[in-house]
């Protein structure tokens, strides 16, 4: 119970940091404390009380009564269960309970890789394309968990094919819907994102439950909130729905690397 609270905590306050890092790296600011985008009060300690200070002043700024928005409030909560789930659904939950060193090594940099997700997420979702920077940590993080993962792999012909039809299936479907659409369905941020999913994934069965997670659950999301707008041709930040269908099927992939060898 206290691994589990203390990774609560430690999510909501990671996702107060990557909502407002989606917001510096927009502005461009550099500035030392954290602050109202509307009236530049500087935020005191109490005003960046994960989930509690947004609640307290009704998710609006202290001195200007402006709203701050429910971005702040999602990440929060969002990557405090995104924590705790990772610990609980962890695939390698036994290993990680005994101190196996590279397992939780492996654990720290998937968490580590979730606070990049949800700044990638929340700059996506407010302004529909995400940062070349940020998917190039994406990238690294997912490249060093492919490298703590390494002992445990047997190298055989098969594990090398199923990992570059992962490679193929993800970054290489959303790189030539990117080229042939001209950047009208996707953008090549998600391509570049695909590449730590399918890494980390390294899998082409599970690459391909990625894909079709992806797109059924931006569908279900976006036919609704498309046909309320009336927008047949709204842009859509798929960089959410790339990272939910790829967080369900890292967690379920035991269940599902058992289903397609029946």
């Amino acid at each position: 119970m206290a691994v589990i609270i203390f990774l609560a905590i430690a999510g909501a306050a990671f996702g107060s940091f990557a909502c407002c890092q989606a917001w510096r790296l927009r502005k461009h600011d550099k500035s030392a404390r954290s602050h109202c985008m509307n009236c530049d009060y500087k935020l005191k300690w109490y005003d960046n009380l994960p989930v509690i200070s947004w609640l307290f002043l009704g998710g609006k700024c202290r001195k200007c009564r402006k709203p701050i928005g429910f971005a702040e409030i999602v990440a929060e909560v969002g990557l405090a269960a995104l924590f705790v789930l990772s610990y609980v659904w962890w695939p390698w939950r036994a290993a990680l309970e005994v101190g196996d060193g590279l397992v939780i090594a492996r654990f720290i940099v998937f968490l580590l890789q979730l606070v990049i997700f949800m700044i990638l997420a929340v700059y996506d979702a407010k302004w529909k394309e995400m940062p070349t920077l940020v998917l190039i940590i994406s990238c690294i993080l997912g490249v060093v968990f492919f490298g703590l993962s390494v002992p445990g792999i047997k190298f055989d012909t098969n594990y090398l094919l199923n990992l570059l039809g992962a490679i193929v299936i993800l970054p290489g479907f959303y790189y030539s819907m990117y080229r042939v659409s001209k950047e009208k369905w996707v953008g090549s941020g998600d391509a570049i994102l695909c590449i730590p999913l399918a890494v980390m994934l390294g899998d082409f069965w599970l690459a391909m439950f990625c894909l079709f997670a992806a797109n059924m659950i931006g569908s279900l999301v976006m036919v609704p909130v498309t046909a309320a707008k009336k927008e047949k041709h709204a842009m859509i930040p798929f960089g959410p729905f790339l990272i939910a269908g790829f967080l369900a099927v890292f967690f379920l992939q035991e269940a599902i690397i058992k289903f397609m060898s029946v």
